[in-house]
């Protein structure tokens, strides 16, 4: 989008939750430049800081919808003037889509949005459209002795428990018996999880040994047609499922790339997404692409900053663009440069009490850093169930070529040692 005078462009809604569940907002709002104005929608202005309540309202119009129902907050929207409405938090995902949906704004669909947050009858849909995923069974659905044996019977063991909503692979588990099986289950709330069959590794590495054989594929959908923004390569998980890190673009060969595309413009049609940003995870098998699940949310984090340094797309304004109603293409993207990278370490799962951290203040002299972040703190409690975002410390850059990357990450995996105690 060309530069336009402020008083021309069009006011976009987004729904806001404060600095605990995302990204700060000076950093949204660096998305709107020449794009859009922003009004901040708050559906629970109490869990917003101060000062985050001040950056807002220096960035936009605030609209306190606290406690009203998406029927009561689309009346506020509307006196806004807003021309569409977006977010960046799958817990907002649902009832964003309600105001969406009573107000006509492009956004996903009330029932695509469910199938994106609830990760259960995101399965139903996927499976029904053909589409390859995991055995799958409501956890709730398990609570009697024949039919766990069934899951052991059907699909074997390892198998996996997790949330039906959540992310960043909190509280996801491997369950390696029947009689771990009865015990994961017999402590999980009714309506919140999912057992589902491990998603076994290819006996071929894809590409490299040093890379995982998952991606996300990032995707724009306007007007029902799909735009593939890249191909997001991973680094090897750490137990039992946290992410350690990702490449972009994935170093994939370029018959097996446009097949993971395929795959994610499928899983679009198939989640029924019309207009929307998705982050879609999919792992390669020797019986092809197996689908792990689908996010509406992309806007934020490191991927963001990864993208536009390589091809020079930001995911914030990408939303923005969606939401007023603009059709997307990579016309105005620049060819890749060089490999971006985001790396993080973990501590074991054994850990439950950080001790010391060494080896941090080393980091930003290696060649390729940009940016380091630290996490956890010696003193702090630890427990793996947190998923991804508890790491001991991050790092971001750019490297010439994947071979660089993956040798910047040993040196930076080489450089943290984590003490910790039971």
């Amino acid at each position: 989008m060309s530069s336009t005078a402020p008083g021309t462009l069009p006011l976009v809604a987004v729904t806001y939750s404060g600095l605990h569940t995302e990204d700060p907002p000076l950093l949204l709002a660096e998305g709107a430049r020449d794009t859009c104005r922003l009004a901040w929608v708050l559906p629970d202005a109490g869990a917003v800081s101060r000062g985050a309540a001040r950056m807002l309202r220096g960035l936009g119009e605030i609209i306190d919808v606290t406690g009203l129902a998406p029927h009561e907050a689309a009346e506020h929207v509307r006196a806004s003037g807003a021309a569409g409405i977006t977010c960046f938090n799958d817990s907002n995902l649902v009832w964003t889509a309600a105001i969406a949906d009573i107000l006509g704004f492009a956004f996903f669909s009330p029932l695509a949005a469910v199938r994106l947050t609830d990760k259960l009858e995101q399965r139903r849909a996927l499976a029904q459209h053909g589409l390859a995923t995991p055995r799958f069974w409501d956890a709730d659905e398990l609570s009697d002795e024949s039919a766990r044996s069934e899951v052991g019977r059907t699909v074997g063991f390892p198998v996996v428990l997790k949330p039906r909503r959540g992310r960043s692979s909190a509280d996801v588990e491997a369950v390696r018996s029947q009689d771990e099986l009865r015990s994961a289950l017999s402590r999980v709330s009714p309506g919140r999880m999912l057992v589902e069959s491990y998603i076994p590794d290819p006996t071929t590495p894809p590409t490299n040994s040093a890379v995982a054989p998952y991606v996300s594929v990032e995707l724009a959908v306007s007007r029902g047609q799909a735009v593939v923004l890249g191909v997001t390569g991973k680094t090897p998980l750490a137990p039992p499922f946290r992410e350690t890190g990702q490449l972009f673009p994935a170093d994939l060969p370029d018959a097996l790339r446009q097949e993971l595309a395929e795959t994610a413009i499928s899983s679009a049609r198939a989640l029924g997404v019309e207009t929307g940003a998705l982050h879609i995870e999919i792992k390669c098998t020797d019986d092809g692409p197996v689908v792990i699940e689908a996010n509406g949310c992309m806007g934020g984090g490191p991927l963001r900053d990864l993208m536009i340094a390589v091809i020079g797309v930001d995911l914030v304004q990408l939303s923005y663009r969606l939401a007023a109603g603009d059709e997307v293409s990579l016309a105005h993207a620049t060819p890749a440069s060089g490999v971006g990278f985001h790396f993080e370490v973990q501590p074991d799962p054994s850990v439950r009490h950080i001790e010391t951290i060494e080896g941090l203040d080393t980091l930003a002299d290696i060649p390729g850093v940009e940016r380091v972040v630290p996490g956890l703190q010696p003193g702090d409690d630890f427990d793996w169930r947190t998923g991804s975002h508890a790491f001991a410390a991050t790092i971001l850059g750019t490297a010439p070529d994947h071979a660089t990357a993956l040798r910047i990450r040993d040196e930076f995996i080489s450089r943290v040692v984590i003490t910790g105690r039971p």
